[in-house]
């Protein structure tokens, strides 16, 4: 499988950045996970509009799910329209989606996108990947997820305070993708619903995953300080999530 990062911003992109977005792709298959804000550019470096198999949108904040817009409308004026794109998102995404849209637009919504609920504990069959949802804490509904192939196993914590959840779903994974949104001197202020550095650290630890790579930094702060103290916590691999980013799990080996 080969993980390549699209966007690793948190809330607002770096200078030539983009917002959280991940792309997997194990054979033919294609998962994007979150489509945050510049993330569609990136994406369509890597796969073709036509190859994209399922998108899965975590949680329905902006930075997660703003590209999701820019999509839409790729597919909908698509000559061979390729329409009924699987799109996994918490209950009532698609309705929340719609509402800055104008009627004619909104008609067109469940048309381009075909909509599937994210539930906790269900497991989602995408190509030969298996998915399953955890619940995570933050101001609206929203879900860490566990992603397995064959020989390889990675989560994505979302956006989340710490909780018993984000540990199970990270549970010995070979990569441990953590938001890390701010330095751990921020502890007061993430405890509305995100993780600090050496809390991401400290979860991973936890969790025994692997390695860890770290995203949704804000763009306010440095991220070699956050890369520090997480590393710190962690006492094992931990890299900063950049665009571009390729990182290969099971076959051959991690690269």
């Amino acid at each position: 499988m080969i993980l390549t990062v699209l966007g690793a911003s948190g809330t607002y992109p770096r200078p030539g950045g983009a917002c959280n977005g991940f792309l997997l792709r194990e054979g033919e298959y294609s998962l994007v996970i979150e489509m945050g804000n510049g993330c569609l550019s990136n994406l369509l470096q890597e796969v073709e509009l036509t190859g994209i198999g399922a998108v899965l949108v975590t949680h329905m904040h902006i930075d997660h799910f703003g590209d999701l817009y820019p999509l839409y409308y790729a597919l909908r004026f698509h000559p061979l329209k390729p329409w009924g794109l699987r799109l996994v998102l918490p209950a009532g995404g698609l309705d929340l989606m719609g509402r800055i849209l104008g009627a004619e637009a909104r008609e067109y919504l469940p048309r381009v996108f075909r909509e599937e609920r994210l539930i906790d504990g269900k497991v989602y069959q995408v190509g030969k990947m298996t998915v399953r949802a955890f619940p995570t804490r933050h101001p609206v509904e929203g879900y860490a997820v566990r992603v397995e192939g064959e020989d390889w196993s990675l989560a994505y914590s979302s956006d989340t305070s710490p909780t018993l959840a984000l540990e199970e779903a990270a549970r010995d994974v070979d990569l441990f993708i953590c938001e890390a949104t701010l330095p751990d001197a921020y502890r007061e202020e993430a405890s509305h619903g995100h993780l600090t550095s050496r809390q991401a650290g400290e979860a991973a630890r936890r969790a025994g995953a692997r390695r860890l790579l770290l995203t949704h930094i804000w763009p306010t702060f440095d991220p070699e300080q956050v890369l520090a103290e997480a590393a710190e916590a962690f006492g094992g691999e931990v890299e900063l999530a950049r665009e571009g980013m390729h990182v290969r799990l099971g076959g051959e080996g991690d690269g």
